[in-house]
């Protein structure tokens, strides 16, 4: 795909809103802002940044206050000090956060995009390249750095208390001409008066914004491959429909599982992959059946296959969660070699039980093996004990147990590769791990190479890389690991931002969501971006 999917036909917005003025404050209800820890002033100004200066505007605008100039890095300034100034800061901002633009209008921006720390600073060593995962000598500099992170944002708001206007005030062409507001889209400066909302500080524009969309990206290059491997979180996709008295976690009507395959189909189709690790299945049989009848309705062709489940899945640890994670393939460009196998270690009592299928190309007799996996989240950090508590050294909660279900991980692969000497095994998944953790350093130090860090031509690890958004912040949660006869045979890697820039008004939901937005495309088919992973056979 070399340019962005097509849009469904939208009604021309009204003319008037191209020129709106935006009114006079309203109070916005508690528990709509951003978190009060966003507002941390940092220790101490990173070396690199230019410190921040406020200065008052020379020539004020007729009838309006003076407007306090902010110039440079702003983790460096004390809004506080400003409330109820107007202030300007010219230059360049990065939108960074979006999820509340639809619901309360506002974004939050930044000079640059900014990283979650553990993604490109090891927690326990200074050399992003040690594998060390004990300890916490360099927890300090994840702090620093998040910190700097938490305070170099600033919340644009719209200024009017009503919800779920669409267009949105701080952006009117939303949607027209497949104008949208990703991640990473530009603010070419903003002046305003700095409000509080609660214990968070807003800027609220006295102009509409001039800005600069970021655009869809074209399906990436993965160099000269014979076959192609995808790991994709499908953000809960679920055969039950959710009638608010069962546990199914997606659609909740027929209308919102049909737009959800259509979505869903769209991507996997436009990744080109012959072999898919889902994660967020629904832990039935039929969820993986629907996905890929869908598929193959699109294609016209009976083309996609499902691995399905082996016989004591549900019995294995891990294989009784609500969600589990499945593999699909293209039978017209692969033959799945035996039947799928479902990893057995106690390590995965807290997580999805991982799966494990061999396949084959045609023209070739090197298999090739796929471990797919979705390990413990960070969430539920109350319910934690022990070693799973957040240790505050920037990984969240359950490391622990993160960490243990890498090295069982390393235990299978090396049961594989007593099979068959020089094994070629692709482990992928969504580790909810970032790229310097614990978890991920384990899997390094027993031999297994980190194909986002071999293909990277920048910082260790593929610290600029990305797969989700939490907060304002990027970071990889989506890895792909491989054997060192694996790799020697991998072309590529790439992630497919199609997901984590995108608004959330893009999805298959239907409460809230502008229907104008919706369209069967790839775009917000998922909250994860898809890992794509080309291999010459």
């Amino acid at each position: 795909m070399s340019s962005p999917m097509s849009s469904t036909a939208m009604k021309p917005l009204p003319s008037f809103l191209a020129s709106f003025a935006l009114a006079a404050l309203a109070t916005i209800p508690p528990g709509c802002a951003p978190p009060a820890e966003q507002l941390e002033q940092p220790a101490g100004t990173a070396a690199s940044s230019p410190p921040a200066q406020s200065r008052p505007q020379s020539a004020p605008t007729a009838g309006r206050a003076a407007a306090v100039v902010i110039d440079g890095d702003l983790s460096t300034v004390d809004w506080r000090s400003h409330v109820g100034e107007r202030v300007s800061i010219p230059g360049e901002l990065v939108v960074v956060d979006t999820f509340d633009l639809l619901r309360w209008g506002e974004v939050k921006v930044a000079r640059d995009r900014l990283f979650i720390p553990t993604d490109h600073i090891d927690p326990n060593d200074t050399d992003p390249a040690d594998t060390t995962s004990s300890g916490g000598s360099n927890v300090a500099a994840v702090t620093a750095a998040q910190k700097r992170n938490t305070s170099a944002t600033v919340v644009i708001d719209d200024g009017f208390a009503d919800q779920n206007v669409f267009p949105p005030r701080l952006f009117p062409q939303l949607g027209a001409d497949l104008e949208t507001v990703r991640i990473g889209s530009v603010i070419n400066g903003v002046s305003g008066e700095l409000q509080t909302r609660g214990k968070t500080i807003v800027l609220v524009p006295d102009a509409p914004l001039a800005w600069t969309p970021a655009e869809r990206p074209a399906r990436p290059s993965l160099g000269e491959a014979d076959v192609s491997v995808a790991c994709f979180n499908v953000l809960n996709y679920f055969s039950s429909i959710d009638d608010g008295r069962n546990d199914a976690r997606g659609a909740d009507s027929e209308t919102e599982r049909e737009r959800q395959e259509e979505k869903l189909a769209a991507a996997i189709l436009a990744m080109e992959a012959d072999v898919i690790g889902l994660m967020e299945l629904e832990n039935n049989l039929d969820a993986e059946a629907r996905l890929v009848a869908a598929l193959n309705r699109t294609l016209g062709e009976q083309r996609f296959a499902a691995c399905g489940l082996p016989a004591g899945f549900r019995s294995a640890p891990g294989g009784r969660d609500a969600i589990r994670v499945g593999l699909i393939y293209r039978s017209d460009r692969v033959s799945a070699v035996g039947d799928v196998e479902v990893l057995v270690d106690e390590a995965f009592w807290e997580a999805r039980a991982p799966l494990v299928q061999a396949f084959t190309t045609a023209g070739s007799d090197q298999p090739f093996t796929v471990v797919v996996n979705h390990w413990k989240s960070k969430g539920g950090a109350d319910e934690a004990s022990d070693d799973n508590k957040d240790r505050g050294d920037g990984q969240g909660a359950y490391n622990a147990v993160r960490r243990s279900q890498a090295l069982a991980i390393c235990r299978a692969v090396e049961a594989l590769q007593q099979r068959e000497a020089d094994a070629r095994v692709l482990v992928i998944g969504d580790f909810n791990a970032y790229a310097q953790e614990d978890p991920l350093d384990a899997l390094r130090a027993a031999g297994l190479i980190d194909l986002r860090e071999r293909f990277d031509s920048g910082s260790p690890s593929g610290s600029h890389d990305y797969s989700y958004v939490y907060y304002g912040q990027s970071g990889s949660l989506d890895h792909a690991f491989a054997t060192e006869s694996m790799a020697a045979d991998v072309t590529g890697i790439a992630t497919w931002h199609i997901n984590a820039d995108e608004l959330r008004g893009f999805d298959y939901n239907q409460e809230y969501n502008p229907e104008a937005l919706y369209e069967a495309s790839p775009f917000r088919s998922s909250d994860h971006d898809p890992v794509l992973i080309g291999i010459a056979q």
